[in-house]
């Protein structure tokens, strides 16, 4: 304990919880290439309102994107514009909000947890809650998530400290020998300065949450108090909330944007985001993501990685405080695990319900889950109190954090590794010894390494006995390597060398290779000539190829592919799926216009297996060339049926 204590002294301990996430996330911020599709759309919204200067209306392409609301793209404007340019499309200036809310996260969440149990029960909770998978991956990922439970959190952390201002004041009393009732009921009403403070804190994080995703901030907020005043039937520690200078900045921050976006839309943003795109997901599965009631709690194990370790022990710990309370346990005790389970209990209940299911959705609850485990392993590093808890959560998280390891290490693997790359090429039928003989020799060329494969199987197995053998101060520490080892072998190393998934990569290799990419960051210097002015796109239209060629690219409505003029257009430039009718139809019209024109056609193709939808797929770049080739090209081979190519 004592090791822990120095740790958490002072500003030390925010320090420690930053760099950790630093460490975290970072290799995912520089090394992952641009995910399709929620994070291409923000981040190609957010370089048009860049482009355009147009910071209201958001618009994805050509066409409005009225889904969320406009924070995380102001926020991403103002990464982008103080630490790169909108034109040179590095991903990781886009993904620098999603890194500080991780890091408000940890921070926030230390904080609260000071307020509601002790020092070293808090860091372990930060500690726990930022080595997770899921809030680590966030944090490379530039959307909405990461950003939004970073202000849920501090409201929640805000939440939690006038609860104990009020609880103060109420032990307070007691000890006023000549205080009279009523001026006990005066000084309990009367809103200190520090609960000022507190209140505005707590309306301006709900505020900016509410600016990033809507209603999702104000509900769990909302619904934690009203599972506390429902459960200790006590009002008081609200009252600070109706200082007025807090919802009037909440207003302020919120309603402008509103309004303006409104009026610029001519109501259009209103009635999409809530009937498109909120309503459908609370009463249908909207967009192909519908999944039965705990679908959740069954993800939590593997999204709760490595923290798993203490999931179980911190729930016991919950249900032992609150439904077997011991004579003596201090009030402020069972109201802090009541805050706690407020958090947690009545959101998860919620995103439970709603038919549609994203991994990321219970993310704002995670903070409060960690809190349970954060406090099970401050017990557990005290002799005394360890004996106090049961052994059968230790061992049921183990085995749930066993499961969830070999998951991850069997992806890690080589074997792994091959086996699903046979298994995605197993989709091309015929052509399935073609696609994996592409796709080994891909990954051959890039070092093929098990050093990472070996190291995390190295951490892991430290982390896991460290926790058999009850080394719990280890155990924490062992569980951040472990975190950082796998976590940034997976978003460092494997990940970002999976071509044979990776199908815009592939589109933009296969450019190069017919030196077809427009002029900007995407184009091979060894290219010569003057390049293409854009790219039409045909059967193939991921966000992260139009975040990549910006205005560059065209995406014909009805797939037609007419050869333009010499004079208009020199070398026009297609990328076309082959695997689709409509794409196979095209390079047939663009081989056909060329030989009646007198024109050399170049094309490079690649099987590739797309990550976004599971599409198997035949990308090609192709390239008309003003005149003949010399030498002649070879001809053009044009599937005719769709077995040609797939099963």
């Amino acid at each position: 304990m004592k090791d822990l204590n120095v740790l958490t002294k002072g500003p030390r301990a925010y320090a420690i919880l930053i760099a950790m996430i630093a460490c975290l996330s970072l290799p995912g911020v520089f090394n992952m290439p641009v995910l399709d599709r929620d994070e291409a759309r923000f981040t190609q919204a957010t370089a048009q309102m860049l482009e355009t200067g147009d910071y209201v209306v958001i618009r994805y392409h050509n066409e409005l994107r009225n889904k969320k609301p406009v924070g995380i793209h102001w926020l991403q404007a103002a990464a982008v514009a103080g630490l790169s340019d909108v034109s040179d499309r590095q991903i990781w200036a886009w993904r620098i909000p999603s890194l500080l809310g991780a890091m408000l996260t940890v921070c926030a969440l230390f904080w609260g947890g000071c307020a509601l149990f002790n020092r070293n029960a808090a860091f372990a909770a930060a500690t726990l809650a930022g080595t997770t998978l899921l809030i680590s991956s966030e944090a490379h990922i530039a959307k909405t998530d990461s950003a939004l439970v970073g202000f849920v959190t501090l409201a929640m952390a805000a939440l939690a400290h006038l609860r104990k201002s009020d609880a103060d004041k109420r032990g307070l009393l007691p000890k006023q020998a000549d205080a009279t009732e009523s001026a006990e009921k005066a000084r309990l009403m009367r809103v200190t300065s520090g609960e000022k403070a507190l209140s505005v804190l707590f309306w301006f994080a709900i505020g900016l949450g509410t600016l990033i995703k809507g209603p999702i901030a104000p509900m769990i907020a909302g619904l934690c108090i009203a599972m506390l005043v429902a459960w200790e039937r006590r009002t008081s520690w609200l009252r600070p909330l109706l200082f007025w200078p807090g919802p009037l900045l909440m207003t302020v921050i919120v309603l402008p944007w509103f309004l303006a976006s409104h009026i610029a839309t001519e109501g259009a943003f209103l009635r999409e985001s809530v009937g498109v795109d909120l309503g459908p997901k609370m009463v249908s599965g909207a967009e192909g993501h519908s999944a039965p009631p705990g679908t959740h709690l069954s993800l939590l194990p593997l999204l709760f990685w490595p923290s798993t370790l203490f999931l179980i022990p911190g729930l016991a710990v919950a249900g032992s405080r609150l439904f077997r309370r011991k004579v003596g346990d201090p009030p402020t005790d069972m109201a802090s695990w009541r805050f706690v389970i407020a958090w947690a209990l009545p959101a998860w209940l919620v995103f439970e319900a709603a038919p549609t299911k994203l991994a990321h959705y219970t993310m704002p609850a995670y903070p409060a889950l960690a809190l349970m485990a954060g406090m099970a392993l401050d017990q557990l590093m005290d002799y005394k109190r360890e004996k106090r808890l049961p052994h059968w959560p230790r061992w049921v998280s183990f085995l749930l954090f066993v499961i969830s390891s070999l998951a991850f290490l069997v992806i890690l693997s080589p074997w792994g590794l091959s086996a699903l790359r046979a298994e995605g090429a197993g989709d091309f039928g015929m052509n399935a010894t073609r696609a994996l003989s592409q796709w080994n020799t891909a990954w051959q060329a890039d070092g093929s390494p098990i050093w990472p494969f070996i190291l995390s199987v190295l951490a892991v197995g430290a982390l896991g006995w460290c926790f058999i053998t009850r080394r719990y101060k280890w155990t924490l520490g062992a569980l951040v390597l472990s975190s950082m080892i796998v976590g940034g072998t997976l978003r460092g190393v494997i990940l970002p060398n999976q071509d044979w998934t990776l199908a815009t990569n592939t589109a933009i290799e296969l450019l190069d290779e017919v030196c077809g990419a427009p002029e900007g960051p995407q184009r091979d210097p060894a290219c010569g000539g003057d390049a293409p002015r854009l790219v039409r796109a045909i059967a193939y239209a991921e966000p992260s190829l139009v975040f990549l060629l910006s205005d560059k690219i065209i995406l014909p409505p009805d797939s037609t592919a007419t050869l333009p003029p010499r004079s208009q257009e020199p070398r026009p430039v297609w990328l076309i799926d082959l695997a689709t009718d409509e794409g196979r139809k095209a390079l047939s019209s663009i081989a056909q216009q060329a030989t009646d024109n007198a024109r050399c056609v170049r094309i490079a193709r690649r099987l590739v297996r797309n990550y976004s939808n599971g599409d198997a797929s035949e990308l090609a770049a192709v390239a008309v060339e003003p005149d003949l080739c010399s030498p002649p090209a070879p001809a053009i081979e044009i599937p005719e049926e769709p077995e040609d190519l797939l099963e």
